[in-house]
């Protein structure tokens, strides 16, 4: 009923007023869309130009489309954003204050708990020294354990500390020689124990904390040269690979091993496989080695078997190698 009507027939004078504009556009060859609001309701407009064979306007093509739905699920998004936003914000200030929560019990531990075992410690050497034929041979004994215990106790205080420092220690990455760390790891390790037979095959480079995964090799290597010391001919052997987007490195012993049933135990805080007496260690060796390649994005695990050694591994991304090589 509208073809062959005049747009002036067709449409109020002051709708035809606001149209105008946007009919000279498009006959300057102009594509645009435009959003208004009527009531309730969004529209939107979007103007097309026709053209004829030389390319001249020759009409317009007007198509009008109601936003409405659109619109309402546009400000859902922006209200549930906001609504993000607070959670984050009240998480993050749950963070801090976790974190100064954190701050006071390690400086509780570092000083109120080392108090009473410095007492142990001087006292017990006081014993030792002053008292030491008032003592026979039981009461030499008993006060060795007195002293080993204080002494473990120590070495779990600094573990722990360790433990909880690392949740806010931020990593500085850069490209790490995992070949060379792994060199001077171990030439530490061999100032006590000389004996160490490890083996180390050249390693890829990785991008992460040189100090951190230093901490790592240690943890690993240490404790696969005191599982394989009881051995015959004890032997570490220390690869890596490539797989897929992953270098995976490896630290093989030939020592006690472990039953596969409690692998899922071995990188949790104090949960140990070998009692105290068969092997040293606080427990929070390998919780400390999963924090930080976790801070790495990474992953750790371990494979072994009663009396046939162990191996654990721990993998790292390449991604992070690769994008930076291609930035410099």
């Amino acid at each position: 009923k509208l073809l062959g009507n005049t747009i002036q027939e067709v449409l109020q004078p002051n709708s035809l007023e606001e149209l105008l504009p946007n009919l000279k556009r498009i006959f300057r060859g102009e594509i645009f869309i435009t959003e208004r609001n009527i009531g309730e309701f969004y529209i939107s407009t979007r103007y097309v130009p026709l053209r004829d064979e030389t390319s001249n306007v020759y009409a317009a093509m007007i198509v009008v489309i109601d936003i409405t739905e659109l619109k309402k699920a546009e400000r859902a998004i922006v209200e549930l954003n906001v609504g993000l936003e607070q959670k984050i914000t009240e998480r993050t200030e749950q963070l801090a204050s976790a974190n100064k929560e954190l701050e006071a019990f390690s400086y509780s531990v570092s000083h109120d708990l080392r108090a009473p075992l410095r007492s142990i410690n001087g006292f017990s050497k006081m014993l030792e020294e002053d008292y030491k034929d008032a003592f026979d041979e039981n009461g030499k004994r008993l006060l060795r354990i007195v002293q080993e215990n204080a002494k473990h106790m120590g070495q779990l205080i600094d573990d722990l500390l360790t433990f909880s420092r690392l949740g806010r220690k931020e990593v500085q990455k850069g490209e790490v020689n995992m070949t060379l760390l792994t060199e001077s790891v171990v030439e530490e390790i061999k100032i006590t124990h000389p004996n160490a037979q490890i083996k180390i095959n050249p390693l890829q480079s990785v991008w992460g904390d040189s100090v951190l995964l230093k901490q790592v090799l240690c943890n690993y290597i240490s404790n696969a040269v005191k599982y394989s010391a009881k051995s015959e001919s004890p032997l570490v052997e220390i690869k890596s690979r490539l797989v897929n987007e992953d270098i995976i490195f490896s630290v093989k012993d030939n020592g006690s091993g472990f039953d596969m049933n409690y692998a899922h135990k071995l990188f949790q805080v104090f949960q140990r496989l070998h009692s105290q007496e068969e092997f040293e260690g606080t427990g929070v060796g390998l919780a400390i080695v999963h924090r930080i390649i976790n801070k790495h994005h990474g992953k750790v695990w371990a494979e072994g078997e009663i009396d046939k050694g162990a191996t654990f591994y721990f993998s790292l991304p390449i991604k992070q190698v690769s994008i930076q090589a291609e930035n410099n």
